[in-house]
């Protein structure tokens, strides 16, 4: 399943808690992600159309995942990241460093 975060949730995702705004990391994750995750389903994330991927944000989605009790390993088989611009390179490796960080000392 494909998820376009600029489409299916917003162009413009923000802040980390649901009080920071509407399209926070967390609102993403509880209403997006986790409940395709909890199935099993495997997930393309496009990251193409957004105007940025704030820290706070991508911290929030992979890193509270891990923090809820999903397994780094498997959320790295569930979840890809998929874009063609080139601007967007740096978000899917900062993405799962987050994840890394919250699942502790290795």
């Amino acid at each position: 399943m494909t998820i376009s975060i600029a489409n299916d949730f917003s162009p413009f995702p923000a802040g980390r808690k649901r009080n920071d705004g509407p399209f926070t990391g967390e609102a993403f994750r509880e209403d997006v992600l986790r409940p395709k995750l909890t199935r099993g389903v495997s997930i393309v994330l496009d990251i193409d159309g957004v105007e940025g991927l704030p820290s706070s944000f991508l911290e929030e989605v992979f890193g509270g995942l891990v923090r809820e009790g999903f397994d780094l390993a498997v959320l790295k088989n569930l979840v890809r990241f998929q874009h063609s611009d080139p601007e967007l390179d740096a978000y899917p490796s900062l993405a799962w460093r987050f994840a890394e960080a919250a699942s502790g000392p290795h």
